[in-house]
């Protein structure tokens, strides 16, 4: 039925084109064309750095599960017959592709930590079954962003993609998946959350190193040993060694004209450094989560109506993600293609992630506050996952 089409409809590439692991660092990359300060020298290893806190990664992540937290549909754009074959073939390839669609939204959310995100469609040719010889998916791998650098026109059109390494590749926009955040003036580069966090994260890291160096320093009190005058060198020596066994906790016995004393520091010298750190934790959940009373101390504020407009600005952060994944991504970059190779006057159906239900961001403002007031610093993912009832993206 479809087959007569396809000779007058345009092809896709069907091969893998795009490399994995390129070590972009060493040859520009993204960062060279990026209008962010904090990149310039180290491309994006900051913000690999920066992900490996416990906080920015708990905060990250949490964005993440809750906008897929209500999974996926795909909806016809009409109730003529023509549309409702478009969706339902759509909802075919979706499920018969390798990975999951869970899988591919969540690497493309990466772009909150890097500003954009880039997977390449593989297509196919189906080979059998109600769909056999239409053009379909194969899979969508998701790629490391740091080596592409957009071509672009004179009003930031993009043009061509390409992928630097030890060779250049360039790759067509429509053979990709790009999901940029917070664009700015239309620029294809995108604006990470980490940069407003960048330096309360930078401070905790600092306070963390000296803290350890308090705690081993004080955390073992030192060991003073008090001989009469004139005792022999030899004796002082074993006096020292005699120290030395005792703060590697070995019983002793000594002669009562010994005196051993333990010089312990004042308590409570460490509160300063804790409460830096709960400090620059709830900054950097402002900065990724846009919105501040719930990952703040309730009892400080005690108003209902302002943690209600702080649970609404969450929402409409987390709707507004939505619907980029849903409309810009989903639907304009993948699902029109897929109709437009196959179908010559169907409607391109909708997808739809759910709807972000208040009942949700309470429970999830909830947990947020319990990492960072209850002090929660490394939160198991899988028990967040169980928690918010989220499904495991990890699965197939």
């Amino acid at each position: 039925m479809f087959a007569k089409f396809l000779s007058s409809i345009r092809r896709p590439k069907l091969k893998e084109m795009a490399e994995a692991n390129r070590p972009a660092a060493s040859f520009g990359g993204a960062a060279a064309c990026y209008s962010d300060d904090l990149l310039s020298g180290g491309g994006f290893e900051i913000y690999e750095r920066m992900q490996r806190d416990a906080q920015v990664k708990a905060c990250l992540n949490i964005k993440k599960l809750s906008v897929l937290s209500r999974g996926w549909q795909v909806h016809p754009a009409s109730d003529k017959p023509d549309d409702i074959r478009a969706a339902n073939f759509v909802r075919w390839c979706l499920e018969d592709m390798r990975g999951s669609v869970m899988d591919v939204l969540y690497n493309a959310l990466d772009a909150l930590a890097k500003g954009f995100s880039v997977a390449e469609i593989n297509w196919k040719i189906i080979p059998s079954g109600n769909y056999a010889g239409m053009i379909g998916l194969d899979s969508i791998k998701s790629k490391d962003p740091s080596a592409f650098i957009f071509e672009t026109d004179e009003f930031l059109n993009v043009k061509s993609v390409k992928q630097l390494g030890r060779r250049e590749i360039s790759l067509p926009p429509d053979k990709l998946l790009i999901y940029v955040h917070s664009p700015r003036y239309e620029l294809p580069y995108g604006a990470s959350d980490l940069k407003a966090a960048y330096r309360h994260w930078w401070s905790k890291d600092i306070i963390l190193r000296f803290y350890n160096v308090y705690l081993e320093k004080y955390g073992s009190p030192t060991v003073l040993g008090a001989y009469t005058r004139g005792t022999p060198k030899s004796q002082q020596a074993d006096l020292l060694r005699v120290l030395d066994r005792i703060q590697q906790e070995t019983a002793l016995v000594l002669p009562d004209d010994i005196k051993i004393e333990l010089l312990e520091a004042k308590r409570g010298g460490e509160n300063g450094y804790l409460q830096a750190v709960e400090y620059h934790d709830r900054q950097i959940a402002k900065a990724i989560l846009g919105q501040t009373l719930t990952t703040d101390e309730g009892m400080r504020y005690g108003s209902f109506a302002l943690a209600k407009v702080h649970l609404d600005v969450l929402r409409m952060t987390l709707e507004h993600i939505k619907r980029n994944l849903e409309e810009s991504v989903m639907r304009e970059q993948l699902i029109r293609r897929l109709v437009s190779y196959n179908f010559e006057n169907a409607g391109v159906p909708v997808f739809s992630l759910g709807t972000i239900r208040e009942r949700d961001l309470s429970l999830l403002a909830d947990v947020i506050s319990k990492l960072v007031t209850g002090g929660v610093v490394a939160p198991d993912e899988k028990w967040i996952r169980d928690y918010l009832e989220i499904p495991d993206v990890g699965g197939s």
